[in-house]
């Protein structure tokens, strides 16, 4: 989907975005869309360890994406961590990988990727951009069949709505080009 003239978008993950598109077998949309993808070693470990490994085989999924690149690690440097630490500190209860998400969108000026909704709170207050799942999906998606069926996956898997998933693909089908 995406030609020698597009621009790449670097993006960082945290752990959930990243496992809910492995679930729906949808982690070609990093490359497929153009985006250039990291995550914090503290995310790709959660993601990936090998106790959750035996039990939900779409952290192999992942862990090949990391070997092929696709997804690159990235380590905190020290403005970082004390960023992330501050982060902790002023929003208790914010999971330590979604405050390294943020200090590394922060200090490297990119867009994060990030599904829990006070974390994406957190992170509209702190000036930092975003990319939502469904623009992953559609930007990485060219097939409208497979990413209707992606859509009605991810949907599920995050209990929405029928209703609202309705809506969602009438949204989805009028973005595609």
């Amino acid at each position: 989907m995406v030609d020698d003239s597009d621009i790449r978008q670097s993006i960082v993950f945290d752990a959930a975005p990243l496992i809910y598109l492995a679930k729906i077998e949808a982690l070609d949309v990093i490359t497929e869309g153009g985006f250039i993808a990291y995550a914090p070693a503290s995310v790709l470990s959660e993601a990936t360890r090998p106790s959750i490994a035996m039990r939900h085989p779409d952290a192999i999924v992942i862990e090949e994406q990391v070997r092929r690149g696709s997804i690159q690690s990235l380590r905190l440097d020290a403005a970082e961590q004390a960023q992330a630490r501050d982060i902790e500190q002023r929003v208790p209860g914010l999971h330590a990988g979604e405050c390294e998400v943020l200090a590394l969108a922060l200090g490297r000026e990119i867009s994060a990727v990030i599904f829990e909704r006070r974390a994406r709170r957190v992170s509209q207050a702190l000036g930092v951009p975003l990319v939502d799942m469904i623009e992953l999906l559609c930007a990485g998606t060219a097939d409208r069949d497979l990413l209707a069926e992606r859509t009605r996956r991810f949907a599920r898997l995050i209990d929405m709505r029928l209703e609202d998933l309705e809506q969602l693909l009438q949204l989805v089908e009028r973005r595609v080009p």
